[in-house]
């Protein structure tokens, strides 16, 4: 993961200096290569395991620049920077805005302070704050935003009220949605409850339910549905009791999983009720791991910018099974 040398590695100023041996750990994401006489399983993580150990284990309190940075403390990627952008704390000279609080600061050969975000020997005038845009400054915001360029709240395409801001205007108007068949959307007055999905500890996504016998789906082995108490005392559900929860656009069934830990909205003095299921269940991998799809249920609503559908807050009903 920290990436090592395949080849002898020489001193880019200097080519009859060799920096690292084939074989030896790199020091940092700077020394990788792109000629194949370097491997790395991360660039954002090189650095954390080099031939001086395991820097993620450092535990050094020592805090030179007074400013809560603390680089003998463990690792931060990438190249253990405390503050991204760090070039914004000096002026176009490479003097401190503040020199109390030195965030990096040019010395006539090399950025000092924090690990610089810029290259550490680039001399003033070279490179702006923000080095992944071509101006080198900061945005307000980007362009061409299908929807922007400020912050509004909408509600989700699916929503049980109405967006108390501009009721008119519930919903994002410029939200991507398909049109086809699959692709409806319901409403609260047929689906009044509010759902979300959400992932496990003990599971990583799909992939655990593809490991036969594995130990991570012996300690969660089954799908389930999260049900606040109150919710079911008025459905009559009983905890490990099978329930149906469904949604405009399918239906999956699993076990009711009774619990204090979600808690009722209280909107108009109405009390909106919230469930919720993991996903990492489907119709592949292990047999005795299958289970019900939680994209049967989700919508396909999408952010206007980002394409991120709304599988976090949608509309379902629930029933006994």
């Amino acid at each position: 993961m920290n990436g090592k040398a395949l080849a002898d590695l020489t001193d880019p100023k200097d080519k009859t200096k060799v920096v690292k041996t084939a074989g030896q750990q790199v020091d940092g994401f700077g020394q990788l290569m792109d000629d194949g006489t370097t491997m790395c399983g991360n660039w954002l993580h090189s650095g954390v395991f080099t031939e001086a150990g395991n820097n993620a284990q450092r535990r050094s309190t020592a805090d030179p620049t007074g400013l809560g940075m603390f680089h003998q403390w463990t690792f931060s990627w990438p190249a253990n920077r405390r503050v991204m952008y760090n070039r914004a704390s000096a002026d176009a000279a490479g003097k401190p805005w503040d020199a109390k609080r030195v965030g990096i600061q040019w010395n006539g050969e090399k950025w000092v302070g924090d690990v610089p975000d810029i290259k550490p020997d680039s001399k003033p005038g070279e490179f702006g704050a923000f080095i992944m845009l071509p101006e080198g400054v900061g945005r307000l915001y980007s362009a061409g935003l299908n929807d922007g360029p400020f912050p509004e709240h909408y509600e989700a395409v699916e929503a049980p009220i109405a967006n108390p801001l501009h009721p008119n205007v519930s919903s994002n108007p410029v939200s991507k949605r398909f049109t086809s068949d699959k692709d409806v959307y319901g409403k609260a007055d047929q689906f009044p409850i509010v759902c979300t999905t959400y992932r496990l500890t003990e599971h990583f996504h799909y992939w655990t339910q593809h490991q036969k016998d594995g130990k991570l789906n012996q300690v969660q082995p089954g799908f389930f549905v999260e049900i606040p108490e109150g919710l079911a005392r008025e459905k009559g559900i009983a905890n490990g009791s099978n329930v149906r929860v469904v949604s405009a656009r399918g239906q999956i069934e699993g076990v009711a999983m009774v619990t204090k830990r979600l808690r009722p909205m209280k909107v108009d003095g109405k009390d909106l009720w919230q469930i919720g299921f993991p996903i990492h269940w489907g119709f592949a991998g292990d047999p005795s791991h299958t289970g019900p799809l939680a994209n049967l249920l989700t919508p396909s609503a999408q952010d206007p910018n980002t394409w991120t559908p709304e599988y976090k807050a949608f509309l379902v009903r629930l029933e006994k099974a």
